[in-house]
C-alpha cells in the first residue's frame, strides 16, 4: 500500500510539473506574441497619400503627460473600457506643426467634443494647441470644423478655423466661466464629526469648506478676479479668431450666451449650417478622393503623431547622445508613489535623481499641471530641482493649466518659468486640518479612554478635538511652513521677502498677473520652454534628443508588463489601493461612477504625514 501511494504521490508530482511547464511555455508564447504585436503596431507603415486630410477628432483628454505606468487604465483602454483617448499637448502641437511643412496634408478637419475629466483639456493646453493651429493656418492651408453642441471649451480650440459648421438643430454655448465649491460645516456638525483648521494666508480657503456654509469676502474677491481675468483672455482670443469688436463678443456671450444655431450663424459666430454629409461632400472637394473607403483620404491625428514620433526616433537614434529631458508633474501632489492621476513625490524624486545622473541631459523642462497637495512630497521633490541646478543642468519650467501652491512650490526654483495666460498660479499659503469622531461615537454610546507616556503622544488621535496646547502647537508648524514657503519663493525668484508676503496669503493668480508679480519669467507653452531649455543647455545647432518622463506606455506594454513582472517587492507607495471603478460609455450611470471614483481618489491624495497641504482651494474644471 505504501508503494501504491508513493507511486500515486509520483504521478501527481509529474502532472502538475507537466501542467507547470506547459503553463509556462504558454505564459512565454503569450509574451512573445504580444511583444511582437507591440512591436508591430510600433513599427507600422502609416501611408499618408497625397492631398490628405488630417483629422482632429476632439472626442478626447488632452493632457499634459503621456498615457503611462497605469496598466490596469492601458488594458482597459485596450478592451473599449475605461476613459477616452489620450493625446498631449506636445504631441498635438508637434503633428500641428508638422503638418503645415508636409506637402501630403493640404487641410486639417476638427470635430468632436472634448473630455475635460480630471481637468484634462484645461484653457492652458487649448492655448498653446490654438496657437499651433494658427501657425498652420498662416501656412497658407485650411482648417475646417464641424460642431453639434459645442461647450465653451470646443468652441474656444475651434475658433480659430477657416470655416465653422454648425449642426442646424445644434446649439452653441460661449456663457462665460464659473467655479462654485461645497461647505459641509452644518452636515458635519449635524452628524457629530468634529474639525478643527489650522491656515496662514488670508485667501488660503480650501478649510472655508469644512468651517463656513458660504463663500467668504476674501475667496469671493480673488476668484472674481481670476476668473474675471481668465474670462478675458478667452474673450480675447476668441474676438480676434473671429474678427469681432471684443466689446460685442462681450454682449453676446451676456444675452443670454446659449445660440441656436440660426442665431450663431446671424451673429458670425459662425460661418455656415450644414449636416455631417455635406461636411464630408466639401472635404472630398479639398482633399483627394479614396476610392477604397468612399470619401476623402484621411490620416487621423493619434496616427500623424505616432508617425511622427516613430520617425523622429529613428532619425535620431545614432545621430547624437545629447538630451533634453521633459518631466511631467500632472495631477494632486502626494506622499509616496504615484497613481494614474497624482505625483507621487518619492517617484517623482527618483526619475529626477535618474536625469540629474544622465550625463547625456544637458537641460531639463519641468511641465507642471498641479494644484499641490503634500507639503513633504512638494518639499522632495524641490529638494531634487535644487540639485539638479547645483550640476549645472537648467531648469526651464513650463506651467500648464494649474501650477499652484505644491505646484508652485516644486516651480520656484526653476532657472526659468513660463506660464500661460490663464495658468491658475501662485496660491502661497499652508493649511491643516484634523477631524475628529468624539461626538458621533458618543451618540451611539462609544466612549474613549487610555493613557500616555508625554502630554502630546496622542496629538493626531480622531477620538477628541485637539487641547488649546495641541492648537497651538499645530498652528506653529503651518506658521513654520509658511515661513519656509515664503523664503523658498523669495530665495528661488530673487524677489524680497516682503513682497512675498505682500503676493502670497494664498491668493491664486493667472498666469498674466503672476508674470507681472515676478512670480513667472514670462508667457508661454511647452515648446517655448523646450526652445529655452536647448538655449540654456548650449545645444543651438546641434543634434539633439528630447526624452519624455514618464515614458509614454501603450495598452499592449501595459499587458507585457503585467505578465512579466516579477515577485520584486512593489514601488513605496503610500496610497492604499484604488477601488478602481471600470466604467465605459458616457451613459448616466458611468458619468456617476466615473465622478464618484474621482471624489474617492481626489480623498485619498489627502495622506501628507503631518496633514499639511499646500493646494489650491478648488479644482476649477471651467
Amino acid at each position: 500500500m505504501r508503494f501504491f501511494f508513493k507511486s500515486v504521490a509520483a504521478n501527481l508530482v509529474a502532472i502538475l510539473i507537466t501542467f507547470f511547464v506547459l503553463g509556462m511555455v504558454g505564459l512565454v508564447g503569450v509574451i512573445i506574441c504580444l511583444k511582437v504585436a507591440a512591436s508591430g503596431v510600433a513599427h507600422h507603415e502609416t501611408t499618408v497619400h497625397d492631398k490628405s486630410v488630417l483629422v482632429f477628432d476632439m472626442d478626447v483628454a488632452i493632457t499634459d503627460a503621456p498615457e503611462h505606468g497605469s496598466p490596469g487604465l492601458n488594458v482597459s483602454s485596450l478592451t473599449g473600457g475605461g476613459s477616452s483617448p489620450r493625446l498631449t499637448v506636445y504631441e498635438i502641437v508637434k503633428a500641428i506643426d508638422q503638418a503645415a511643412k508636409d506637402d501630403k496634408i493640404v487641410a486639417i478637419y476638427m470635430s468632436g467634443s472634448l473630455d475635460t475629466d480630471n481637468a484634462a483639456s484645461g484653457y492652458a493646453a487649448l492655448r498653446e494647441v490654438r496657437q499651433a493651429l494658427e501657425r498652420f493656418k498662416a501656412s497658407g492651408k485650411k482648417i475646417y470644423a464641424y460642431l453639434d453642441e459645442p461647450t465653451v471649451k470646443d468652441y474656444y480650440l475651434v475658433s480659430v478655423a477657416n470655416e465653422i459648421s454648425l449642426n442646424p438643430f445644434g446649439v452653441l454655448s460661449i456663457n462665460g466661466i464659473g467655479a462654485e465649491s461645497f461647505y459641509l460645516r452644518d452636515a458635519l456638525q449635524k452628524y457629530g464629526v468634529g474639525v478643527q483648521v489650522t491656515r496662514v494666508g488670508k485667501y488660503k480657503s480650501y478649510v472655508e469648506m469644512f468651517t463656513e456654509d458660504h463663500m467668504s469676502d476674501a475667496d469671493r474677491e480673488q476668484l472674481t478676479k481670476l476668473l474675471g481675468g481668465i474670462w478675458t483672455n478667452l474673450v480675447g482670443d476668441l474676438a480676434a479668431s473671429r474678427k469681432l469688436p471684443v466689446d460685442d463678443l462681450k454682449n453676446l456671450t451676456n444675452q443670454p450666451g446659449v445660440f441656436l444655431a440660426s442665431d450663431a450663424l446671424k451673429d458670425k459666430l459662425v460661418d455656415k449650417l450644414a449636416y455631417l454629409d455635406e461636411i464630408i461632400d466639401k472635404l472630398e472637394d479639398v482633399g483627394a478622393y479614396d476610392e477604397t473607403n468612399d470619401t476623402f483620404y484621411q490620416v487621423a491625428m493619434s496616427t500623424y503623431a505616432d508617425k511622427l514620433e516613430t520617425d523622429r526616433i529613428q532619425a535620431t537614434k545614432s545621430a547624437s547622445s545629447d538630451k533634453i529631458a521633459v518631466v511631467y508633474a500632472e495631477g494632486e501632489i502626494v506622499d509616496g508613489g504615484s497613481g494614474a492621476d497624482n505625483v507621487g513625490g518619492d517617484d517623482l524624486a527618483s526619475t529626477l535623481r535618474e536625469v540629474r545622473g544622465d550625463k547625456d541631459v544637458k537641460a531639463v523642462v519641468l511641465r507642471v499641471n498641479s494644484p499641490g497637495g503634500s507639503v513633504l512630497a512638494s518639499e522632495v521633490i524641490q529638494r531634487e530641482i535644487r540639485k539638479l541646478r547645483e550640476e549645472k543642468k537648467p531648469v526651464v519650467v513650463s506651467m500648464g493649466t494649474y501650477a499652484a501652491s505644491g505646484g508652485y512650490w516644486i516651480s520656484a526654483y526653476g532657472d526659468y518659468i513660463f506660464a500661460e495666460p490663464t495658468t491658475v498660479t501662485g496660491s502661497i499659503g499652508v493649511f491643516g486640518l484634523k477631524f475628529n469622531i468624539k461626538d458621533i461615537a458618543n451618540e451611539h454610546g462609544v466612549a474613549f479612554d487610555g493613557v500616555k507616556t508625554a502630554p502630546f503622544a496622542d496629538v493626531d488621535t480622531m477620538t477628541r478635538p485637539w487641547n488649546p496646547d495641541e492648537q497651538k502647537l499645530a498652528q506653529t508648524l503651518v506658521d513654520n511652513i509658511y515661513d519656509s514657503f515664503i523664503h523658498k519663493v523669495s530665495e528661488g525668484r530673487k524677489i524680497p521677502e516682503d513682497k512675498v508676503y505682500e503676493i502670497a496669503q494664498g491668493r491664486v493668480w493667472t498666469g498674466a498677473d503672476a508674470k507681472d508679480l515676478g512670480l513667472v519669467d514670462a508667457l508661454g507653452g511647452l515648446g517655448d520652454a523646450i526652445k529655452k531649455a536647448e538655449e540654456l543647455g548650449k545645444l543651438k545647432g546641434k543634434t539633439w534628443n528630447l526624452q519624455e518622463f514618464p515614458e509614454k506606455q501603450s495598452p499592449l506594454d501595459a499587458i507585457v508588463q503585467v505578465l512579466t513582472q516579477g515577485n520584486e517587492p512593489s514601488p513605496v507607495s503610500k496610497l492604499s489601493p484604488s477601488l478602481n471603478f471600470v466604467t465605459t460609455g458616457h451613459d448616466p450611470m458611468s458619468a456617476s461612477l466615473r465622478q464618484m471614483q474621482t471624489q474617492w481618489n481626489f480623498v485619498r491624495t489627502f495622506n501628507d504625514p503631518r496633514g499639511l497641504y499646500v493646494r489650491l482651494p478648488y479644482l476649477l474644471n471651467f
